[in-house]
């Protein structure tokens, strides 16, 4: 019997296959897969990652496969990957979710929890003990993801052009914004942005600057990273009450929380709210796309 997992992400797509005893068979990174990106696209993707892991591992077929696909977190999205999809090569039964229940599984080794995921995007998931999913946030970049890498940049930014028009105080992150963004004046920055050439990536890369001054004291700095907090905190709170979680452990992922100074002041800010405590990830999402393919078959693995 084997088993595999996808998780077909925005940045890459991952993929696994394993026993149910737990004995990795194969573990492999290659294209994204972003629902968003183009269904065909995201299609290819997977079919393609799929080949090379039954070619690489040996394998003559994988019996059920769990997908886990980003940008494709609804029924009409995910029926139409599933179309495109088809009958994939080599595998005998496969289904389809979103990224954020395979966050879930993953994370909480199969049991119900909740994941805060924060990134270029932001967005939360929490499972509960009776299979309920609820996601919070993940609109996208017009539509919301505050607190988010790409929304603590584009405070930054905005914060940079009241400054220099004299509506609200330089400080020092006014001078490394704009060195950050690599221009030598202000007047560049419209026409790169709505030109796309200054996209959500370059503005999300912001984020260690704001970081950085912030711990420095700077006020601006600070509270674009405090605004970015409490919106982070809500998404976890608006979860926790639709499922009525209590004190909850909540996993967390994410560039955003690789730097330890914005991780514990969200550490701390959350447990002063709510009561609830980070925690880490016991495995990265593409087990969890495993688990959740498992279940449903009602075979279970070892690990979940």
């Amino acid at each position: 019997m084997v088993v595999g997992g996808i998780d077909a992400g925005g940045t890459a797509t991952k993929c696994l296959l394993l026993e149910p005893n737990g004995r990795i068979l194969a573990e492999l990174k290659g294209e994204p897969a972003n629902y968003q990106a183009g269904a065909e696209a995201a299609a290819s993707a997977i079919k393609a990652i799929l080949a090379e892991a039954i070619a690489s591992s040996g394998v003559n077929r994988i019996d059920v496969l769990g997908i886990g696909m980003a940008g494709a977190g609804r029924k009409p999205e995910l029926a139409q990957m599933k179309k495109c999809l088809g009958n994939l090569d080599g595998v005998g039964e496969y289904y389809l979710t979103n990224d954020g229940e395979i966050a879930v599984l993953g994370a909480h080794c199969g049991r119900p929890g909740m994941v805060l995921i924060a990134g270029t995007g932001s967005i939360a998931y929490g499972l509960r003990q009776d299979g309920v999913m609820v996601r919070r946030g993940g609109w996208g970049a017009i539509l919301g993801d505050e607190g988010s890498g790409y929304w603590i940049g584009l405070q930054a930014v905005k914060a940079l052009i009241r400054a220099a028009e004299g509506r609200e105080r330089k400080t020092e992150l006014s001078i490394t914004v704009l060195e950050g963004l690599g221009l030598y004046s202000l007047e560049m920055l419209p026409s790169l942005v709505y030109t796309r050439s200054l996209g959500r990536k370059e503005i999300a890369s912001l984020v260690p600057i704001v970081i950085k001054t912030a711990e420095q004291g700077d006020a601006i700095a600070e509270e674009i990273i405090n605004a970015a907090v409490s919106e982070l905190i809500m998404l976890v709170n608006a979860v926790q009450q639709v499922l009525d979680f209590k004190a909850s452990e909540v996993a967390v992922s994410g560039g955003l929380f690789s730097n330890p100074w914005l991780t514990a002041l969200f550490s701390q800010r959350l447990e002063e709210s709510c009561g609830s405590v980070l925690v880490e990830p016991s495995y990265p999402a593409v087990f969890g796309a495993a688990i959740y393919g498992a279940r449903q078959t009602g075979l279970k693995l070892s690990f979940a």
